[in-house]
Parts: structure tokens; C-alpha cells; sequence
């Protein structure tokens, strides 16, 4: 009986080991009176990670990852709105809300963006334009940026026939 308990709960269970990601973002809210002007952002891109199939359903392997890094970094705390202004995207990689970096990561100059991107052997192309604009802590905004995000896409591999 003992055993069929624990094989019923890990079986119960086993979705509840699935992937799960720290937020790596969280809302700027502008909360200064003081005028204060954005500084443009630089933005290139860091990384591109794309979802593959690792043969485990509670891994993160299907998650893809845009990573974008800030060149050079204010001297004053400012927020940055991301949105897609060419092409098309898969899913809804931004949500047009300023955003900073949360405060558990270390990393202040890396943005990073995951979304599902599935867990097959063939991937599609990203070709994207994004526009970036830096908020300051007096909810100004910054004259934009924009940065081309491309990725090839991942074929299905030629001996893979099912």
C-alpha cells in the first residue's frame, strides 16, 4: 500500500517539477517632481537562445532567450520601454510598460527576454526591429533607439525523417 502511495504522488506530482523562471524584469514607476531628462539608450544585442527539444518535459529547453545589453549605463536610475516596430513575433516578447532589472540579478546591463519558443528540431527566423526608449524617474522619454534582432532560424536536421 505504501508503495503505491508514493508511485500514485509522484505521479501526481510530476507536473508540478516543471520548468519555471525567475522574473528577470520588473515595472519602472517614475516617482521624482525633480524635471530630470532620459539619457538614449545603447542597446546591442547579447544573445539569442533558441527552444530545443532535450528529451525532458520539465526542463527549460523550449525556452527561447533574447538578451539585450545596455552599452553604457546612466548615472541616474531611468526605465526603458521595448517594442517591436517591424516584423513579426511568435509570441508577446514585450508588454510596452517600463521596465528595469530586477533586484535580485546581478547584472544591471543585461535584459533579458524568454518566451516559448517550443521544443522541436526546427525553428523558425527572427527578423525583428525594435524600438527602445529610456524613461527617467520624472516619466520623461528619450528621443528612440532601434536595434535589429535576427536569427537564422534552425533547419530540421537532414537524417531526421519522423
Amino acid at each position: 500500500m505504501y508503495k503505491f502511495l508514493v508511485v500514485l504522488l509522484l505521479a501526481i506530482s510530476a507536473d508540478s517539477l516543471a520548468c519555471s523562471f525567475m522574473p528577470t524584469k520588473m515595472a519602472f514607476e517614475p516617482s521624482s517632481t525633480e524635471e530630470i531628462q532620459p539619457i538614449k539608450p545603447t542597446f546591442v544585442v547579447n544573445h539569442i537562445g533558441r527552444g530545443e527539444d532535450d528529451g525532458n518535459h520539465g526542463s527549460c529547453s523550449d525556452a527561447g532567450v533574447i538578451s539585450l545589453k545596455l552599452i553604457e549605463k546612466p548615472p541616474l536610475k531611468q526605465g526603458y520601454i521595448f517594442e517591436i516596430v517591424e516584423g513579426e513575433f511568435e509570441d508577446s516578447l514585450f508588454d510596452g510598460t517600463p521596465v528595469i532589472i530586477n533586484d535580485l540579478i546581478e547584472n544591471k546591463s543585461t535584459y533579458s527576454f524568454i518566451w516559448f519558443d517550443g521544443n522541436s528540431d526546427e525553428q523558425e527566423p527572427i527578423n525583428i526591429k525594435v524600438k527602445i526608449i529610456a524613461v527617467s524617474n520624472s516619466g520623461h522619454k528619450s528621443t528612440p533607439q532601434y536595434v535589429v534582432i535576427k536569427h537564422p532560424g534552425i533547419k530540421k536536421p537532414w537524417w531526421k525523417i519522423w
